[in-house]
């Protein structure tokens, strides 16, 4: 079973306000076969992430209204299992801290690639698979995340 053969099993949510980089993300989680929701704004995101709590979230920090640290503290409180990843065009000792302390699993600076996406779900989804199961309930084995 491949990463992404076993990602697909999980609900990933893309908030990014750039049409074009979400469309990206969306794009790319969706050819691997992952059931992705993308939204323009954290206002967009909320009921629905409520309602239907995603797996994996990634997050921009610089979106219009609310921005994306505070989306991610209120959706993880509720959510402790689920990947959080808060993405930013602007480099912050103490943006990146206030991510910590808020429970985000990571903070990746803007122009990134899909490989560093790649690391930090693979990562993230070990460590989970290690003793807590996966954010869906599953346990992953590391040939499955190879």
């Amino acid at each position: 079973m491949t990463f992404y053969k076993n990602l697909n099993e999980l609900k990933v949510c893309i908030v990014e306000n750039d049409e074009l980089l979400r469309d990206s993300m969306e794009l790319f989680f969706r050819t691997k076969g992952c059931r992705v929701q993308a939204f323009g704004s954290a206002e967009e995101a909320s009921p629905v992430l409520e309602a239907r709590p995603p797996d994996i979230v990634i997050c921009d920090f610089g979106l219009p209204g609310m921005d994306g640290m505070t989306l991610l503290s209120r959706f993880g409180a509720g959510h402790p299992d689920a990947v959080k990843i808060l993405i930013s065009a602007h480099p912050s000792a103490w943006l990146a801290e206030e991510a910590r302390r808020a429970g985000v699993d990571e903070y990746l600076l803007k122009p990134f690639s899909i490989e560093e996406i790649e690391r930090t779900l693979r990562r993230r989804l070990q460590s989970r698979s290690n003793g807590r199961g996966t954010p869906g309930g599953g346990k992953v084995s590391e040939e499955e995340l190879a």
